[in-house]
């Protein structure tokens, strides 16, 4: 035999044995590896549990309700922290809800604008041919994480820390995206406005909102609290000036970017 093709082969088959070793230590070093983060020593194995205790924990919101609580009951009095969690709450199964049947929502508590924001999501999906699925629902927790003030509104958002088998497929039942037997883990916000009824304000006063600015009709002492019936310095009622609604306005996926509504 050729001395040069004696070389070359065993070049290669010295190659060969370096890889070989290599791909030992390497397999070696991921079973190591794996029984010291996952407890096995298959990395498919350990992943794939991993995948599966991340499905069963539920995801923490930013609670500021502690904080933001007192400031709220202060200019509204009457705002029933429970109710208006329980109502969010339910709300957002309303809203996945209506986005998998691809029917529009009818919650009397939310506004138009919600009412057009899930129309957009069924026609983006009709338009796409896809269809959106959510199961097995389940609200874990819900707390009010902002609280905002400006010159025409008020706003309180609630953060939901939610469950559920989500997935989206194609017209052929093809799967697009998310897991047919995996739940998923996600927080949603849903947003609560308070919106000052301007026509209101203007017919009782005549003088107009500007700056959206309430004052006693009787003595003129501005009103400190949003929600007050009753002039705190002359006690002159001002119910008929102080008109507003609430209404759930938003609700937007927090903490995915995932095609999921």
């Amino acid at each position: 035999m050729d001395i040069g093709l004696i070389i070359i082969l065993s070049v290669i088959v010295l190659l060969l044995a370096l890889v070989l070793f290599l791909v030992l230590i390497i397999r070696k070093k991921l079973r190591d590896f794996s029984r010291e983060a996952f407890g096995t020593s298959s990395l498919q194995e350990g992943l794939q549990n991993q995948r599966e205790i991340l499905a069963e924990m539920p995801r923490s919101v930013s609670s500021m309700t502690k904080i933001y609580l007192p400031q709220i009951q202060r200019d509204f009095p009457e705002f029933n922290l429970q109710e208006y969690t329980q109502k969010a709450e339910n709300l957002l199964e309303h809203y996945l809800m209506a986005v998998a049947d691809k029917k529009p929502l009818a919650d009397r508590d939310c506004s138009d604008d919600l009412k057009n924001q899930v129309k957009n999501i069924i026609n983006d999906l009709k338009s796409r041919r896809v269809s959106q699925h959510f199961s097995q629902i389940v609200i874990h927790n819900t707390q009010i994480s902002k609280y905002n003030k400006n010159a025409a509104t008020v706003e309180i958002v609630f953060q939901s820390a939610v469950e559920y088998i989500g997935y989206s497929e194609d017209e052929n039942g093809k799967l697009i995206s998310g897991d047919k037997s995996l739940k998923t883990q996600t927080v949603y916000e849903i947003c609560l406005v308070y919106v000052q009824d301007i026509d209101k304000l203007e017919d009782y006063s005549g003088n107009g909102v500007a700056g959206m600015g309430i004052n006693c009709p009787n003595c003129g002492a501005p009103i400190k609290n949003l929600g007050s019936k009753f002039c705190e310095y002359c006690g002159t009622g001002i119910k008929e000036i102080n008109i507003y609604s609430w209404n759930f306005n938003r609700i937007n996926e927090k903490t995915t970017s995932k095609k999921y509504y």
